[in-house]
């Protein structure tokens, strides 16, 4: 996946992008759903800008998927989360901790057993005035990385001041409830979201499978996606006194790494608080 593209790499432009081609019409004979398969297109051409941005890849062989392949989702398809149901969950929550437990899942898109171990010194906030705050991860599933969080800080410093009354506190923002382990497992997170999801009142199944922090997961993926699309859409005019009649390329050659990182910082924390912020 990284060597054709690496900048010093001399496999042909052409054969990089065949071989992305190929990859999706094999998926595209799969009895995958169309909303599965423009997710797995969107994550793909995501992850390719970004190395293209990073000017750690000389090209996005993804860059024509979307004329290529033109799926459309099935209304009769199953619902993944929605801003309801996470709406819903942050209603049911009734303390500091279930608020955190859902923003950490559905706002910042963590994997349980990442929730579970969260430590206070993994967060940065001091920040450049562009920047997003940011927890840092010496070790992921794909290696060390950061993750931005553009929404639910006031999730983060409710909890921090019910944990500062403890007489020992040793960091964790979800300590063991049994004592014998500094922070709570994986298992526990998911036992903790599924008794808050049934409070919440959440179907039994959403998408095929019962409520959990991977669907929440999910979640986060799904918005992203429709934050890319927003920004997108707002591309097009621009994209058209380019003489360009796709915006993608607006925002790969046009905006600065900078403006583009800020632009869909700004649309994904408008998503979230209509999901997250209660009515009155």
């Amino acid at each position: 996946l990284l060597s054709p593209v690496a900048r010093d790499s001399e496999t042909p432009t052409h054969e990089v992008v065949h071989a992305c081609y190929a990859a999706f019409d094999w998926i595209n004979e799969q009895e995958y759903s169309a909303a599965t398969k423009t997710r797995v297109r969107s994550v793909v051409d995501g992850w390719y800008q970004h190395l293209v941005g990073r000017r750690l890849a000389a090209v996005n062989p993804a860059t024509g998927l979307y004329d290529e392949f033109k799926w459309q989702a099935d209304p009769s398809d199953p619902a993944p989360l929605s801003h309801a149901h996470v709406r819903a969950l942050v209603e049911a929550a009734d303390s500091p901790r279930e608020r955190l437990l859902v923003v950490a899942l559905a706002a910042w898109g963590l994997r349980a057993n990442e929730v579970a171990s969260l430590h206070v010194s993994q967060f940065v906030r001091d920040v450049g005035k562009d920047e997003a705050p940011y927890v840092t991860f010496a070790e992921r599933k794909n290696g060390p990385g950061e993750v931005n969080l553009v929404y639910g800080l006031d999730a983060l410093d409710a909890r921090l001041d019910a944990l500062a009354d403890r007489e020992e506190w040793s960091g964790y923002l979800f300590p063991s409830p049994q004592g014998a382990d500094p922070h709570a497992t994986r298992e526990t997170i998911w036992s903790w979201f599924r008794t808050l999801a049934e409070r919440a009142d959440l179907p039994e199944e959403i998408d095929g499978e019962r409520p959990s922090p991977q669907l929440c997961r999910r979640y986060w993926y799904d918005t992203y996606t429709s934050v890319l699309e927003a920004v997108l859409e707002g591309l097009e005019d621009i994209a058209a006194e380019q003489g360009s009649s796709d915006p993608r390329v607006v925002l790969s050659n046009y905006l600065s790494e900078e403006r583009s990182r800020k632009v869909r910082r700004e649309f994904m924390r408008s998503e979230l608080a209509e999901a997250f912020e209660q009515s009155e």
